[in-house]
């Protein structure tokens, strides 16, 4: 059910669109050279002075040769998003999921609302585009059909030209493809390809045949939103997206499959209260003892992350003995008047000493054990703890403490990871502890993260994400049937399972 849901997140998102009240969309500004040539070096200063990223993924030297040659570029007069292009290159070549841009401010659901979008919603995997929302009045383009060209360019390579602005920890791909699998492909086809007034798109459908259609209307958000609620090629959409939301009430949750040989337990956000999750987990495992499956499997597939704690927390029910999931967090500039400007708590800003004090090598350590880092003690075995078979579900939507939790139950052979490679690095990455920038001149959003997180993963690449043991990527066909994902799914771990007894 979890993957049909991911196509029709759009009919979720659109509410608060909507809500929005209209504006000129259409951004004529032209920016002098001294301006974006202001805004380009205030932003890498911040970077520089305070991003414990910076030089993880590329050295010293080439990042500095990168943003010496986007510096180059801004020696003329450039429209807006054309300028923007090469903010969100920068941001996106600093290789780091929780360092990003937007546009605009709080006038950017007001612009989009305005704009000449796509008239679908795509869903995109392993470089092909297929049809999830249709959100015109033609009812001849349906669930599943593939999507090949857009105004005469090929999907794969609109794909991977956007892919060059998109965030990501390290060089992962597959959190790229998860990225543009709702409505955020139509705003980025907008702000990094084109702003067309129609367009042209060619289809296959799942019969093989090739058909196109033209574009020119109802390409505002609100006008195809009323059409896709009505086009009766969403039916199966709308009627999963009611599941989905029931579904989404209870983020985290246990059930028993297969004669109760297995339990699965769904995870789709680290977040919430910390006393009654952690209560929660302790009733999953005590119903686990009792019923004794000999297979547990963890879904953490789209979890976007949340407290490393939590995720922590979880994982100590899977150890048998006294484990650090965390090694160490670090910033590289404690200055005041950068801790000011950050999102970091406020009794944290007043009293940074209370939060850091080890450094070494120009690395300021946070403290362990105290309210903000409990991510970092040690983490002692549960009495009701599963210690059977273990396999973990991810993909390219597993970002953040989702990807920790995946890379240090790989890292210290906790569980068999099934899957794509997650969004987050297995080795470490920055937080959502950050700096929120408005460039002065442009007013483009920055977000940069100032604390680093080393995981306590051995092995690994620190340009990827958590490898999968066993790579499970749905087909289409499985996707459109939540019943066969799963299936598939589950006769994976029944042969691996089989295979590990002979």
């Amino acid at each position: 059910m979890k993957k049909i849901a991911v196509f029709v997140m759009i009919l979720l998102q659109l509410i608060s669109y909507l809500k929005a009240k209209a504006q000129d969309s259409a951004d004529t500004r032209i920016f002098q050279p001294a301006e974006m040539q202001q805004d380009f070096n205030y932003l890498r200063n911040a970077l520089e002075k305070t991003h414990p990223g910076l030089y993880i993924h590329h050295t010293k030297g080439e990042m500095q040769y990168k943003m010496d040659s986007l510096y180059a570029l801004l020696n003329q007069p450039k429209p807006f998003f054309e300028f923007y292009k090469i903010i969100a290159y920068l941001i996106a070549e600093v290789k780091c999921e929780h360092t990003y841009c937007n546009p605009y401010s709080s006038d950017y659901r007001q612009r989009a609302v305005q704009w000449n979008l796509i008239p679908l919603q795509l869903f995109f995997s392993q470089d092909k585009a297929y049809m999830g929302v249709n959100r015109t009045a033609d009812t001849s383009i349906h669930l599943g059909d593939e999507i090949l060209t857009i105004n005469h360019y090929p999907v794969n390579s609109i794909e991977h030209v956007i892919f060059k602005y998109l965030i990501s920890d390290g060089n992962m791909e597959s959190s790229k493809e998860v990225a543009i699998s709702n409505l955020s492909f139509n705003l980025y086809y907008y702000m990094f390809i084109e702003q067309p007034n129609a367009y042209d798109i060619e289809f296959k459908n799942t019969n093989g045949q090739i058909f196109t259609r033209h574009f020119d209307t109802d390409l505002k958000l609100a006008e195809n939103n009323k059409l896709a609620l009505h086009n009766p090629a969403n039916k199966t959409v709308l009627e999963q997206d009611k599941k989905y939301k029931k579904l989404k009430k209870n983020p985290v949750r246990l059930e028993f499959i297969k004669d109760k040989s297995m339990a699965k337990i769904t995870v789709t956000d680290f977040g919430g209260n910390r006393e009654k999750l952690f209560k929660l987990y302790d009733n999953f495992f005590t119903q686990i003892q009792k019923e004794k499956p000999a297979t547990l499997i963890i879904d953490v597939s789209y979890n976007g992350g949340g407290d490393e704690e939590y995720a922590c927390q979880l994982l100590s029910y899977l150890i048998d003995t006294p484990t650090r999931f965390i090694e160490s967090e670090y910033l590289i500039n404690d200055d005041d008047s950068f801790f000011k400007i950050s999102n970091l708590p406020a009794d944290v800003k007043s009293n940074k000493y209370a939060f850091i004090d080890t450094v070494i090598d120009g690395k300021i350590y946070a403290k362990a054990q105290t309210k903000y880092s409990l991510e970092l003690k040690t983490f002692n075995p549960q009495p009701n703890g599963f210690h059977g078979h273990v396999f973990m579900y991810v993909n390219g939507g597993t970002s953040s403490a989702a990807s920790s939790f995946a890379g240090n139950a790989k890292s210290h052979h906790l569980a068999k990871i099934i899957g794509n490679e997650t969004a987050g690095c297995y080795v470490g990455g920055g937080t959502t502890n950050g700096l929120d920038l408005t460039l002065p001149n442009s007013k483009i959003n920055a977000h940069t993260s100032i604390v680093y997180c080393k995981f306590a993963t051995t092995g690994g690449d620190k340009d990827r994400g958590v490898i999968p043991d066993y790579y499970y990527i749905p087909t289409i066909a499985q996707l459109l049937d939540g019943k066969a994902t799963w299936e598939g799914f589950y006769n994976l771990i029944d042969k691996i399972n089989n295979a590990s007894k002979n």
